[in-house]
């Protein structure tokens, strides 16, 4: 029961913007983004001989909704993915979610969001699958110690 309540408000905050925004021509954008890493990993203690190849990431493609000087609010999906050649299960999964965001972009390009999001992931070598709901902040900077 918990999970279905949770999931229908997710549902209704993701849809709220669709019902009480301004027409199509107000929408501020379709930011996306991705991330991904491709490791190999060496095993420091030799008795253990278990290298892994290890790929994680995700995509996401969203509607910004309404901006306020460098604040918007955002809406997306989102693929995330992950895979591991030891075939450790919570290492092999891959999964759509949801989310709404308010994203704060400074000036210089830096990045700040604040959101909640439903993510479901299918562990393809289990078969498993996981549902949960996440409160979230993330950031992105970046700099260059010659500049």
């Amino acid at each position: 029961m918990k999970k279905c309540t949770l999931l229908s408000i997710c549902m209704v905050v993701l849809a709220a913007p669709l019902f009480f925004s301004s027409p199509v021509r107000a929408i501020e954008g379709f930011p996306g983004s991705s991330w991904g890493e491709l490791r190999q990993e060496f095993p420091v203690n030799r008795n253990d001989n278990r290298d892994n190849l290890f790929l994680q990431g995700w995509i996401e493609q969203g509607i910004d909704w309404k901006r306020w000087g460098n604040y918007y609010l955002n809406t997306y999906a989102t693929i995330r993915y992950k895979w591991d050649s030891l075939a450790l299960d919570w290492n092999n999964s891959i999964g759509p979610g949801a989310g709404v965001g308010i994203t704060y972009i400074s000036p210089k390009g830096d990045n700040i969001k604040f959101g909640c999001e439903y993510i479901y992931d299918q562990f393809y070598r289990s078969g498993d699958n996981e549902q949960k709901v996440v409160l979230y902040m993330r950031w992105f900077t970046y700099w260059n110690l010659k500049k």
